[in-house]
């Protein structure tokens, strides 16, 4: 048997095309695409996470600070004190009126914006923080019965969205308080 009586044998161990080549080149180009496309995403979501996490540590850091001092101004109104310093937060806040939540850093300035990590920033600032004491129509029935009322923390923060543009987000917490 000559090499002319089998075409199809000889033509099988050739290899493959360019055009079949050029095929699985695209094929693959369009797959590393869409995974650097879904990587690319997967990093902007994972960020956003990481500010959701933190702006709810600072929501939660100064709900337990406003516990703790509602807690101690209800101890010193039920041994019969009725003025409270300035410190006392939740005695001394107007009703419906926001307060800047600010917090003293290592040099002792106080600050009222905070950095990735929750710790007082200005300069890596990307988180304020604000509460408010809700009015309620409850007054106690002598001086010294505590009270309670809702208190509000709002976290807000800018969070990057595709290429440049920013969006503000807030993160609300609420809470009855007694004082």
């Amino acid at each position: 048997m000559t090499r002319a009586s089998f075409p199809f044998r000889a033509r099988a161990h050739r290899g493959f095309s360019m055009v079949e080549f050029l095929v699985v080149a695209f094929i693959l180009g369009v797959g590393l695409l869409g995974l650097t496309a879904l990587m690319a995403t997967n990093v902007r979501a994972a960020s956003g996470g990481r500010q959701r996490d933190t702006a709810a540590y600072l929501a939660h850091e100064v709900m337990e600070s406003l516990a703790a001092d509602g807690r101690l101004t209800a101890q010193l109104r039920s041994n019969g004190q009725t003025a409270f310093a300035a410190s006392y937060l939740l005695a001394n806040a107007g009703a419906d009126t926001p307060v800047v939540y600010s917090v003293k850093d290592a040099g002792g300035t106080a600050r009222t914006t905070f950095d990735l990590d929750g710790r007082p920033s200005l300069d890596r600032a990307i988180f304020s923080v604000n509460w408010v004491r809700r009015t309620q129509n409850v007054v106690p029935a002598a001086a010294s019965a505590s009270m309670s009322a809702e208190v509000v923390v709002n976290v807000s923060w800018q969070e990057s969205t595709t290429g440049t543009a920013t969006t503000q987000k807030w993160l609300s917490f609420s809470r009855v308080i007694r004082y």
